[in-house]
Order: C-alpha cells, then structure tokens, then sequence
C-alpha cells in the first residue's frame, strides 16, 4: 500500500496541491484556471477518449461488471439527492449537484493515471469503460434533469443538441467509432491524440487546486462529512458487493473499478454548480476533503 502512495497516487495528487499553492500565493487565479479548463475540456479530454477508445477491445468491456459498477453509482447518487434535499433542506438543483458529485468520481484526471503508473496501458479498459458509461449516462441525465429544473425556455431537443455537441462526449463517441469499425489509425495520429491527451490530468488538476484555493473550505459540517465518508468508505464497499455478490466477479480481479469507487468526488460537478448559478458551498469542500482521504483509500484497493 505504502509503495502505491508515494510512488503513484501522491505524485498525482502533489500536481493538485502544487496548483492550489500557486492559487493561495495568487500567482494564478480563476481566470486563468478556467483559460486552462476550457482548453482541457475542448481539446485534451476528448483527444484522450479518442485515444484509449480508438485502441480498446470494446466488445471485451465487461457489461455485467458495468452493471453492478452502474447500481452502485445510481444508489450513491440517490443517496447523495436524497441526503442533501430531504435531511438538509438543499434546492432541488443542488441536492442533484451533490448526488451528481458522490456518483460521478474525477477518473480521468486522477485514477487513470494513478492505474496507469500502476497496471500499464493494457490494464485500464475497465476504468476506460466507466469512464465512457459515465460521460453518456449519468453526465447527460444530469444535463438533462437540470435544464428541465431551471426551465430555461428550452425544450428536450435544444438539451439533447447541447449534449451532442459536448467535446468530451464526442470525443466517447468517435473512439467508438473507429474502434468498432476496426480502423486503424496511423501511428502519427496516435502520437497526436497521446500527446494532446496526456496533458488533460496534469492541467486539470492543477487548475482544480487553483480553484479550490479562493473557496472557503474551512466549514467542515455534518453534510461535508458525511458525504465525504459515504464517498471514499461506503462507494467503494458498495461497488464491491454489488460486483461480487450480485454480478459474480471477485473484486480482486476488477481492482481498478474499485480505485473509481474510491476516488474523489467528481469536478464536473463543481463546472456545473458554476455554469447553472448553484451554490458551491458543499460541492467545494467535498472535492477537497475527499481528494485528501482518497490518498489513503486508492492505494488501500490498489494494494489488494
């Protein structure tokens, strides 16, 4: 365990930590956090989907494994809806923002390349295939739950044209593509994508730790908390007997699905609490407080 924390997890980390000391010292601000975003999330992220799908056996991607790893992400988002709507009186829209966090968890940014560092390139297709299930399931569900919430003026077409356009989900998109249809893609357009790609986790969690340093994330409340621990213990523990129990699979065998599970609460989150006006002020310091715990948490399933 210790040898996965110091050697894989806490380098990938120290990128965050290093842009949240920049941002305390206002070097960088969020302006310049978001400049980085916004070129991350048009040009890296899907360059990096094109990548790994392009190259990934998608007929071997395990359904029945997504299956139970699905289960656990709806029964942690509506954990999360609940939780923060009913017991803590949260809008309707935040309440969503929240469960959205808890569920989706930052793999791109910080688990591939933890797994990466770990398992090789030839070890990560689980986490590929989340990855992939998330942005086209719960990432467009949520799009589509909050416009109808906000009603904008917008009908379900002018959502699902927001949808299509996504660069990120047209990036799952055309890696399905052309790994489906067997293209082969010529090696300097791999060196292209792998370039391109490789440069979506350290400028995202840079930009992320600049962001995170102008929130106030002293107020570690009840809510803060308890999402925190249902996040980093109960996820992963879920995930695990929905995979084994109910799917059949030992977990030993799928660890890279449980380092998803114990990974930190997802960004997108917070980029759509700032696009739709929502409070910040649980989503901020659950990503922070369980980036911190889940240090000790992907290295604990690392090492099983």
């Amino acid at each position: 365990m210790l040898s996965y924390l110091f050697e894989a997890v806490l380098p990938i980390f120290a990128i965050g930590a290093l842009g949240y000391f920049f941002g305390k010292k206002n070097i960088f601000d969020n302006r310049s956090a978001f400049a980085i975003n916004k070129f991350v999330m048009l040009v890296s992220v899907p360059a990096l989907c094109i990548h790994f799908l392009a190259k990934a056996p998608i007929e071997n991607f395990d359904l029945r494994l997504l299956g139970g790893y699905l289960l656990s992400e709806i029964v942690m988002y509506t954990a999360g809806f609940l939780l923060a709507k009913i017991v803590f009186n949260k809008s309707t829209i935040e309440a969503l923002l929240i469960g959205l966090a808890i569920a989706l968890t930052n793999h791109v940014l910080f688990v591939l390349p933890i797994a990466l560092e770990i398992f090789g390139d030839g070890k990560v297709t689980t986490i590929i295939s989340i990855i992939s299930m998330d942005g086209l399931l719960l990432f467009s569900v949520t799009i589509i739950a909050m416009d109808s919430i906000t009603n904008k003026g917008e009908t379900i077409v002018d959502t699902l044209k927001k949808i299509a356009i996504n660069p990120p989900l047209i990036g799952i998109a055309l890696g399905f593509c052309i790994s489906l249809s067997k293209i082969e893609l010529s090696n300097g357009v791999l060196v292209f994508l792998d370039q391109l790609g490789s440069t979506a986790s350290p400028a995202l969690l840079f930009s992320l730790g600049v962001i995170l340093s102008s929130q106030k994330l002293d107020e570690f409340n009840k809510l803060v908390g308890l999402l925190t621990f249902i996040k980093l213990i109960a996820h992963p523990l879920l995930a695990w007997c929905f995979i084994s129990l109910i799917f059949g699979h030992y977990p030993i065998e799928h660890k890279s699905a449980l380092m998803v599970a114990a990974a930190p609460c997802g960004v997108m989150s917070y980029m759509l609490a700032l696009n739709y006006k929502v409070p910040v002020t649980v989503i901020a310091p659950i990503i922070f407080y369980t980036s911190i715990g889940s240090l000790l948490t992907i290295s604990f399933v690392a090492g099983l």
